[in-house]
């Protein structure tokens, strides 16, 4: 099994996702005074007229707190470390309407470009004086409080009346910013409207709260920071922050700070030479790049060690070599594979009922070597093993198997008494008597002489024998009468299935997808999978059914359970496919990617390979199992988990707006990092984006004569999530 990059790191655009400006709420929070008047036409009736009533309505919404479940995602991910330098960090917020429910900023500020009331602000080490090494620290404040204001800082103007009484007491998190820091970090009231957006469909890379990172068809509201992490390794805190009841941001003469509630808060540090990227991580994967690069799944045998080819060809073969200890005592080398092997494993000779009734006689010799291969006799013992751990499977199996042998000793029980009901009729003519018989007869008479009358017709009709064990004709009273009883066999009738026997197929079908199996036995050796690989492996399938026998054979007989055994490998078959092929990934990727993509297609590129299992076997080893070999692999970040910001080359891809296309990439790029004038450098050192000046020079090239609308700018900004693509050799079986 060869692998060969057909497209490494290619950006994958096909992400069914729709982006919308804003989600505008039918009425935003505040409070509001409805005045209702009435007149009839003829005003100069008396009474004509009615006084107007007014009634004040407060309609509210989330001012000073978030509830949790509303954040369903962040990026970068929560005390995450990498490469971020390129990113604009952003959060996707449950609610979609949150952000336009209020206002930003006094009730004079006008917003046409209907801005949102909340903003996400980056921080560094050294900025905010209350946190000073970025570590997410905010005061705590009660509502009553914050409104009661601080002559030290410059607070919101919020409407005390407005509030709801019952919030005065409940505590909220404040952060307070230096004012000319605030000023270069906050993008003007015009521009804030391009930060936030509305997106349905996709899903995240890293949820919120380990939850599940698929979001459906929903719509969820995305804001998304002005400013990039520094070049240089740092810590960061990410506030999301109201705007409401403030003035935008400007040098004041006061040159108070600035009190924000902060909503929510993550920290992340950004290290641009970790190599923690997609990408770079990936690109490992491709060949050239020694033991990172994917490979077979095998021992690696150490160059110029002057093998034998008779034991560098069992390597080849994923056979490792072990210590084995015999009943006796004595040490031993053996050979050892698990199911997880680089080639396509020859057919496992099986017993004739098909069921190995013993590990013994799975211990294969290896003639080449003169020991033994131990790998099919301790997958049966590991089968034993996980059956015997396991009380409630351990239980229902051997109860499902002594119901099969009273079923079946009942229909040979069954079988006997019908064989003797109708084979021992007695011969024609009255049976000899003795001349002197003072003894009362017994049963077996009695029961003689009721078959001379018309009782054998009726038992004949009330019981019936199976054609095989149809009896030849006989005669009563000299009569001859001839019985076929076309009744059908008993086992023959349709029966479902027991509970006691599905369960123990759901376990058993469990058990094939090598659930449970230690990973000892998966992979026996650690230098098969070293840190930073992806191995590819055929599944054996002797080893599975080798596992299988191991854990049926509690309390099995061969001949007396034969029915019980069919019945399960008729369920068995019924449980899905069993595992072909598959692939470990053990590398930064499973924990940094939580939902990464794993597609597999067949050699026409079009037809997707089924998952049989994918599971995290550790903090980074990721087992994926296929239903059958695939010949095309594809590695991929999330395809809707999209994060916004440049290129390593500091470049914003162009995407096209036409209808039909759009997203879809035009070739062709504008330079963000290296224009001063769209990336501003502040007096503090901070990267921050000119987001005025870069939605006009974008619409320049995709949208000429018109602007952009924050939709349009979101899609321009999408960094494609990135891909490896490998392509097999030799792997049709």
């Amino acid at each position: 099994m060869t692998t060969h990059p057909t497209e490494q790191t290619a950006p994958a655009d096909d992400t069914p996702v729709t982006f919308h400006d804003h989600l505008l709420p039918g009425v935003e929070a505040g409070r509001y005074r409805i005045t209702v008047g009435q007149r009839f036409p003829a005003e100069d009736l008396p009474g004509a007229g009615l006084d107007p009533v007014e009634q004040i309505v407060d309609v509210r919404a989330a001012q000073f707190r978030l509830d949790p479940s509303w954040v369903h995602a962040v990026y970068p991910a929560p005390h995450s470390q990498g490469p971020f330098h390129g990113l604009l960090p952003h959060i996707t917020l449950n609610p979609a309407a949150l952000p336009w429910e209020r206002e930003p900023f006094t009730a004079g500020v006008q917003n046409p470009a209907r801005a949102p009331w909340l903003a996400l602000l980056l921080f560094g080490e050294g900025e905010l004086p209350g946190d000073p090494n970025a570590l997410g620290t905010a005061a705590s404040l009660t509502v009553r409080a914050l409104l009661d204001g601080d002559a030290a800082v410059s607070g919101p103007a919020l409407d005390r009346d407005a509030v709801d009484p019952a919030l005065l007491d409940t505590p909220c998190q404040v952060v307070d910013v230096p004012r000319e820091l605030l000023a270069q970090l906050l993008p003007a009231p015009s521009d804030l409207a391009f930060l936030s957006h509305v997106r349905s469909g996709g899903e995240d890379a890293v949820p919120a709260g380990g939850q599940d990172g698929r979001l459906g068809r929903d719509p969820h509201a995305v804001i998304t920071t002005a400013r990039f992490p520094d070049s240089a390794q740092g810590r960061y805190v990410a506030h999301l922050v109201s705007l409401e009841g403030h003035t935008p941001p400007g040098p004041q003469a006061d040159g108070k700070p600035v009190r924000l509630v902060s909503l929510h808060s993550w920290t992340f540090t950004s290290c641009p030479e970790s190599g923690d990227g997609f990408g770079r991580l990936a690109g490992r994967f491709a060949p050239g790049n020694g033991e990172h690069s994917a490979a077979p799944l095998r021992p690696a045998p150490t160059a110029d060690t002057g093998l034998p080819d008779e034991l560098g060809t069992l390597l080849e073969q994923g056979m490792v070599p072990m210590t084995h200890i015999t009943e006796s005592g004595e040490r031993a080398l053996a050979w050892y594979s698990g199911p997880f092997l680089p080639r396509v494993a020859p057919e496992l000779p099986r017993p004739a009922d098909g069921h190995f009734p013993d590990a013994d006689g799975l211990l294969l010799h290896e003639p080449h070597t003169g020991t033994f291969a131990t790998g099919y006799a301790c997958a049966w013992n590991v089968g034993r093993a996980l059956a015997l751990a396991d009380p409630g499977f351990s239980t229902t199996l051997v109860r499902l198997r002594h119901q099969g042998r009273l079923r079946r000793a009942t229909d040979r029980q069954y079988a006997t008494y019908r064989r003797q009901l109708f084979h021992s009729a007695p011969s024609a003519g009255p049976a000899p008597r003795m001349a002197a018989r003072t003894a009362a007869p017994t049963p077996r008479e009695q029961f003689e002489e009721l078959l001379r009358g018309d009782a054998l017709d009726a038992l004949a009709t009330a019981f019936g024998i199976p054609e095989d064990d149809e009896p030849r004709p006989r005669t009563v009273r000299a009569a001859p009468t001839a019985y076929r009883l076309d009744a059908p066999r008993r086992s023959s009738a349709p029966q479902q299935p027991s509970s006691d026997a599905r369960e123990t197929a759901a376990w058993l079908a469990k058990l094939r997808t090598l659930g449970g199996v230690p990973f000892d036995c998966l992979v026996p050796d650690q230098r098969m999978l070293p840190p930073e690989s992806l191995r590819l492996f055929h599944v054996d399938r002797g080893w599975l059914h080798a596992l299988l026998d191991g854990a049926r054979s509690l309390d099995r007989h061969p001949r007396a359970d034969t029915t019980t055994d069919a019945e399960l490998d008729d369920l068995l078959d019924g449980q899905g496919p069993v595992p072909a092929a598959g692939l470990l990934l053990r590398s930064a990727l499973v924990p940094g990617w939580p939902t990464l993509r794993v597609e597999a297609r067949t050699s026409s590129g079009t037809t997707p390979v089924e998952v049989i299992r994918r599971e995290a076997l550790g903090s980074d080893v990721l087992l994926v199992l296929f239903e059958k070999t695939p010949d095309h692999l594809t590695i991929s970040e999330p395809r809707q988990g999209l994060h916004f910001g440049v290129d390593d080359q500091g470049n914003v891809a162009l995407r096209s707006l036409t209808p039909g296309e759009v997203g879809r990439p035009l070739e062709r790029s504008v330079p963000v990092g290296a224009d001063p004038a769209l990336t501003v450098t502040t007096p503090a050192g901070a990267r921050v984006l000119d987001v005025g000046r870069l939605a006009a020079r974008l619409a320049e090239d995709v949208k000429p004569g018109s602007a952009l609308s924050p939709a349009e700018f979101a899609v321009q900004l999408v960094r494609a999530p990135e891909q490896l693509t490998l392509s097999f050799e030799g792997t049709t079986r």
